[in-house]
């Protein structure tokens, strides 16, 4: 799953329609959990899980990852919101270098002192965990039949 840049996150809004939105997971393996973030300039994902935590993350497109036959892969689980606004931390640098590595073009966002002023915002980030439950997939894409399932064991 580290393979894939993105990913679609998706929420359930307060009158129960489904919201999608793309964003970058980072698989954290030794926690057995992603890590995504979303500004403070747009925090409805956030809003979304404190008020339900159920969520999927779909990784359908693997685009540059390199993998010759990419599954299809769709997450369910369950996801918190951590305390806080954050600008920097050991989980939050990890996310900022895999933007850095899969979005090179996102640099120019912090190039200069100048950038980092105007884009302040955009680095003031809530950070949401989510714990897989289950997965499903598709091999090579191919979403025709039924998918292969596992949930995901938990210690304890």
């Amino acid at each position: 799953m580290s393979s894939f840049f993105c990913c679609e996150l998706a929420t359930v809004a307060e009158d129960g329609t489904p919201l999608a939105w793309p964003v970058v997971p980072l698989y954290l393996p030794e926690r057995g959990e992603f890590l995504l973030t979303t500004t403070i300039g747009f925090p409805v994902k956030a809003l979304n899980i404190e008020r339900e935590p159920r969520v999927s993350l779909l990784l359908s497109d693997a685009t540059g990852s390199g993998l010759q036959h990419p599954p299809v892969v769709l997450v369910t689980g369950s996801a918190r919101v951590a305390d806080g606004v954050q600008t920097w931390g050991q989980d939050l640098g990890a996310h900022w270098q895999r933007v850095a590595a899969v979005q090179p073009a996102s640099r120019r966002f912090t190039r200069t002192p100048v950038m980092r002023w105007f884009m302040d915002w955009y680095h003031m980030r809530l950070l949401i965990y989510v714990t897989p439950e289950a997965m499903q997939w598709w091999p090579d894409r191919g979403m025709t039949g039924p998918p292969s399932q596992a949930t995901v064991p938990r210690d304890g």
